[in-house]
């Protein structure tokens, strides 16, 4: 869930410790929930700037957020876990 006006979100009933920018970019991508959001609208969007030719800003922020959805209350990581 995010809850936009407290700049707040969880996932599987515990908060995520997001960053200003990933928090916006999840915003933006729950806003959209089921549609395709092109990297050239979230970085205009969420860093406010047009997207360079080799700008990876996105998908690292897209990769951040990835790891800690994956993250058990714990802190372990779904991903080790799963791959035993």
């Amino acid at each position: 869930m995010v809850w936009p006006a407290e700049r707040r979100a969880e996932y599987g009933g515990r908060p995520l410790e997001l960053t200003s920018t990933e928090f916006s970019l999840l915003e933006v991508l729950a806003r959209q929930a089921g549609q395709p959001v092109g990297k050239e609208v979230l970085s205009e969007t969420v860093l406010d700037r047009p997207l360079s030719s080799f700008d990876r800003s996105i998908d690292v922020h897209i990769s951040r957020i990835r790891n800690k959805l994956s993250l058990l209350p714990d802190g372990r990581s779904l991903r080790v876990i799963n791959s035993w």
